[in-house]
């Protein structure tokens, strides 16, 4: 507590727009109203720094001494994670309110102007996506052009204004101004695609010469860029869209355009391992496009090999390798006629049991999923289930797992909806279970064994039965 009231007077001192920097050391800190867990922790990149646990105001800090890597943070209080831009003398406030999260949020003290502007920029970029840049794709593609680079031209204006109303340095402008052209880029990128998807059409309308000529003046290697959300969405965009555009026009094969999923993922690899050298942006992108691929619920066995071949020769050193991996030897467990997973429940008694178990005993199984706190997920689950127990052919035993909820809460659950009880269980660890199964919040997944085999891993409750 008094280590708070010491930070707050030091801002209330210093925290005037404009002041200069003296001090080499970052202070972080703030109030979260209506908190959701005890902490906030912050992280650099991907990595955690540090964390700090809440008074009992619900307040907490964060001080970075003077070996403090500067530029572009995210601090999380879970499930929210938020931006935060943090310079050698900054001693920064915030204020948030759980309930509404981004639009609640409130930066004062030194380092305050940046930080307002970033998420001003993104609440605007959130909204002008729903609500604009959805019904614009389908305009021809100069109505597009001008619209969307309008936009970007009134915002850079507005970090123009900010320079001179306060002192930014060069790194800030420059993460400003990225935030803000790789939206527009993003939005062009996305064009061709949704320009098709609105008029149903089966070619891509015929673009300008100059509807690309923002790539001319794009980067990829540049470190401090890699976590700007709208610059790594960019990225993504850009390596499918240019993917696919290039092996459409230049893939061959017996003399006809060839592009199958297995050749077009092949294709990404190869070009995201050539035009980037950045290390944290080329394995996040080739772990993207890894995902991806073999999360798809109808990629076969022998695709699968084939890519993973093809991804280790790109990703040797890559930092995700090993969940890779694992999720490609976990998908080769999840095929046809291979048992199930020796993954553990719990029934309602607290007894652990194995989905092999229950599969034997019970014959034909579907396993489903729920979670008590998605009370409509969980609603339209139940029903469904319902309805497909009580058709004529049924023939399978539904048997309900229970992800992340409470012991008691699952209880009370299975019995205010009364549920049979004997075919309910708990997740007895949430982690093994998503490896095992990869449910990975796939939340209509439905997993169907017969006899403790598995007929298919990847069916979903609502259109597979």
């Amino acid at each position: 507590m008094n280590k708070f009231l010491l930070f707050l007077s030091i801002t209330v001192l210093i925290g005037c727009s404009g002041k200069q920097k003296k001090s080499h050391s970052i202070y972080f800190a703030g109030e979260i109203v209506n908190p959701k867990n005890d902490s906030v922790i912050l992280y650099k990149d991907d990595v955690k720094i540090c964390s700090s646990k809440l008074d009992s105001r619900n307040r907490f800090v964060i001080e970075l001494d003077a070996s403090a890597e500067e530029g572009l943070y995210h601090f999380g209080h879970s499930p929210e994670v938020q931006y935060v831009y943090l310079e050698k003398g900054d001693s920064l406030l915030i204020r948030v309110n759980t309930a509404d999260f981004d639009e609640s949020l409130v930066f004062e003290g030194i380092g305050q102007e940046i930080n307002n502007f970033l998420l001003e920029m993104f609440l605007v970029q959130e909204n002008e996506e729903r609500d604009f840049i959805q019904k614009i794709y389908r305009l021809n593609p100069e109505e597009f052009s001008t619209k969307v680079d309008s936009i970007n031209a009134i915002k850079l204006q507005l970090l123009d204004n900010l320079q001179h109303e306060a002192v930014l340095s060069d790194n800030a402008v420059a993460i400003a101004k990225t935030n803000i052209d790789y939206t527009t880029y993003l939005y062009k990128e996305r064009y061709p695609f949704k320009h098709r998807e609105i008029y149903k059409k089966n070619s891509f309308e015929e673009l300008p010469k100059s509807f690309y000529d923002y790539r001319k003046e794009l980067t990829f290697n540049n470190p401090n860029f890699t976590y700007i959300a709208p610059y790594y969405n960019f990225m993504k965009e850009h390596f499918y869209g240019v993917s696919y555009m290039n092996c459409k026009k230049d893939c061959k094969k017996n003399g006809v355009n060839y592009v199958n999923q297995l050749h077009f993922n092949e294709h990404q690899l190869k070009l995201i391992d050539s035009a980037v050298s950045e290390k944290n942006l080329k394995d996040n992108l080739i772990r993207f496009v890894a995902l991806k691929y073999l999360l798809r619920s109808n990629v076969s066995y022998k695709n699968n090999t084939a890519f993973i071949e093809k991804f280790h020769e790109v990703a040797n050193d890559n930092k995700h390798l090993a969940e890779i991996n694992s999720l490609y030897t976990s998908i080769n467990n999840l095929q046809p006629n291979m048992p199930i997973p020796a993954v553990w429940v719990v029934d309602f008694n607290g007894k652990q049991v194995s989905l092999a178990e229950i599969s034997a005993t019970k014959k034909d199984v579907v396993f489903y999923f729920w979670m008590g706190e998605h009370n409509r997920h969980f609603k339209n689950i139940i029903n469904r289930v319902n309805t497909l127990n009580n058709t004529k052919k049924n023939k399978y035993t539904y048997i309900g797992i229970s992800l992340r909820t409470d012991e008691q809460k699952w209880k009370d659950v299975v019995t205010s909806n009364k549920l049979q009880a004997e075919n309910q269980f708990r997740a007895a660890e949430l982690k093994e279970i998503n490896n095992a199964l990869i449910i990975n919040g796939r939340i209509n997944r439905a997993i169907v064994t017969k006899n403790g085999t598995i007929t298919n891993a990847f069916a979903d409750i609502y259109s597979s039965f």
